[in-house]
């Protein structure tokens, strides 16, 4: 029930055609069920050649059929309305929702889940509601309205329908308490169905390199033969409805026509006429076809209630960071200190352990260690991407949970390896950093990030479409868009995570010479695994198993850190180490 009360929520402002649906599917079922009703004295009239009865009951029963016809018309338009409005709402809803996870939350249900939840559970949901506002309201008022007529027709074969009717709904209800658990099991694996093809698509140059497609094919082929055997089987147990449904039609039937005819017999057509029994043999197709209705958008309703539910879970899902009441919205500089600071992904085991530094304003930080060793986790504290598990991070003397998030984000620039380039122009995405940012601006990033040395070999230069994921740039040319893109933020603090490793050597110096040339009242931090990246830098973290193990210069590190020294001399040759020491 509270599912049902949070998803009916996102109705919203399509609850007048939902409405309006319900009015017109009401008069439709009416109208239909009076047509067989008047039926019966059009019957009578023909065996007593009443001409003018026969005039009469058959303008009212086509005037009849033509205002369930226009209601019915209104009914689907009306209804169609408000599902695709509702469905519309639903996908913003979750896509919102979404846009305010954390990391956390995000890992929490995987990529290829929510994908699932926002395209296939909304268009299951949406079909449902569009079905349960229309068919499962008509079904229950043409039974009812049908009985109604059938004991007003005749009560003493009204009690036929009084049998069979709740005798059908119970079975429905047995194969629907069956059925669910595998739909829940179906759509489970939805998720690791749309996981296969996400991963199998964005890493099909590995796939052909590596010369796996037939592998690929069997990993693809098991999960979509567990759904199909999975739906084979619910269909089974559904299959048995729609045969007793039609052996409840036969046998209503044959007990209306026995006992009708034996009344008719015996009264002499006084408490039953001829017309009288067919009116109740027709009532008995309607009242059945509106059983096998329900049972055919009852599976609907269960596929929906399942994809109502994985939706409910991520809009009521709690983000787990947020903004807090009365947030600051000025960072006023970009000292940040590290506090006494551990983190744990999942509060069992820590990646960082007792991180304790203070950098001011314009520093250029080195952040050095192996892979695993907590150097991106550390600084995703700063952006609040993860909050700090103990200790405290601060931005400009402040605890960054004080901060607004968009304030706090706004001025702390990040720049990921794994750089995400989008579909359109090289300066739409440029626009990312600053949507106000004027040509002057966007070439001066431009300029310190070495974009500008290939941008005027392209022909169409800012203007040039990228594909989607910039897929027709290079490596290090997308890297360096995106150190551009995060500049024209006009940061405080400007985190490069190994952001420059497609990058040749001499590139990489450049941009690091252009940093701290141009951009001197930012504060830089540097992730990287290559002593070259760093080895200028201001103060110099080295990290191992998300420890701070050693800090300082490089000549410094060089005389007192014997992983510093090992990195060094590997790298970059012993001749130059000697010299140092």
């Amino acid at each position: 029930m509270k599912t049902l009360v949070k998803i009916l929520s996102f109705v919203k402002q399509y609850w007048f055609d939902t409405i309006m649906t319900w009015v017109f599917v009401f008069v439709e079922s009416i109208c239909e069920v009076f047509v067989v009703f008047f039926m019966r004295y059009l019957i009578d009239d023909v065996k007593a050649v009443n001409m003018n009865g026969i005039y009469i009951y058959s303008a009212i029963i086509a005037g009849l059929a033509l205002v369930a016809a226009a209601t019915g018309i209104f009914a689907g338009i009306f209804a169609a309305s408000a599902s695709a409005g509702f469905g519309k709402n639903l996908r913003e809803a979750i896509y919102v929702q979404i846009q305010n996870f954390s990391f956390k939350n995000i890992d929490k249900f995987s990529t290829s889940s929510i994908v699932t939840r926002t395209t296939t559970d909304v268009t299951n949901v949406q079909n449902a509601f569009l079905q349960s506002i229309r068919a499962v309201i008509r079904a229950p008022l043409m039974m009812i309205f049908a009985l109604i007529m059938c004991f007003f027709v005749e009560p003493k074969l009204a009690w036929i329908f009084l049998i069979i009717i709740p005798l059908d709904l119970a079975v429905l209800l047995i194969l629907a308490s069956k059925v669910h658990p595998i739909f829940v099991r179906v759509f489970e694996t939805y998720d690791n169905l749309n996981q296969v093809v996400e991963e199998d698509v964005d890493g099909i140059r590995v796939v052909k390199s590596f010369d796996r497609e037939e592998q690929e094919k069997k990993k693809f082929h098991a999960v979509d033969d567990f759904i199909y055997r999975n739906f084979v089987r619910a269909e089974k147990i559904m299959a048995v409805n729609s045969p007793l449904i039609n052996l409840s039609v036969y046998g209503a039937i044959m007990l209306i026509g026995y006992f009708g005819a034996e009344i008719i017999v015996s009264t002499n057509e006084t408490d039953l006429s001829v017309g009288g029994l067919s009116t109740l043999i027709t009532f008995v197709m309607l009242i059945m076809m509106s059983l096998v209705m329900v049972t055919m958008v009852y599976v609907m309703i269960i596929i929906g209630r399942n994809s109502a539910e994985r939706i409910v879970e991520i809009i009521t899902e709690k983000p787990d960071i947020a903004s807090p009441q009365n947030a600051v919205r000025t960072i006023e500089n970009g000292m940040v200190d590290f506090n006494d600071v551990s983190f744990a992904y999942n509060d069992d085991k820590y990646v960082l352990k007792d991180i304790d530094c203070h950098f001011e304003t314009g520093e250029l930080v080195g952040v050095l260690g192996s892979t695993g060793a907590g150097k991106t986790t550390m600084l995703s504290l700063i952006a609040r991407l993860y909050d700090a598990s103990k200790g405290t991070v601060k931005v400009a003397g402040r605890d960054v949970k004080e901060y607004d998030l968009t304030a706090l984000r706004d001025s702390v620039a990040v720049v990921l390896q794994k750089n995400v380039l989008f579909s359109g122009t090289i300066r739409s995405n440029l626009l990312w950093g600053n949507a106000n940012a004027s040509e002057e601006e966007i070439m001066a990033a431009c300029d310190v990030a070495q974009v500008t040395p290939f941008l005027k070999d392209l022909p169409q230069g800012l203007d040039t479409v990228l594909d989607e994921g910039g897929t027709n740039v290079s490596g290090g040319q997308k890297q360096r868009l995106c150190i551009a893109r995060a500049l024209l933020k006009n940061p405080r603090i400007l985190v490069l995570d190994d952001s420059t490793s497609a990058c040749d050597t001499h590139t990489d110096s450049l941009i690091r010479d252009a940093l701290e040339t141009s951009r001197k009242d930012i504060t830089k931090f540097i992730i990287a695994q290559r002593v070259m990246s760093v080895k200028d830098c201001d103060t110099i973290l080295v990290m191992n198993e998300g420890e701070i193990v050693a800090r300082g210069t490089n000549a410094e590190l060089l005389k007192t850190c014997d992983v510093y020294q090992e990195l060094y001399q590997s790298q970059i040759g012993g001749g130059d180490f000697d010299a140092r020491n």
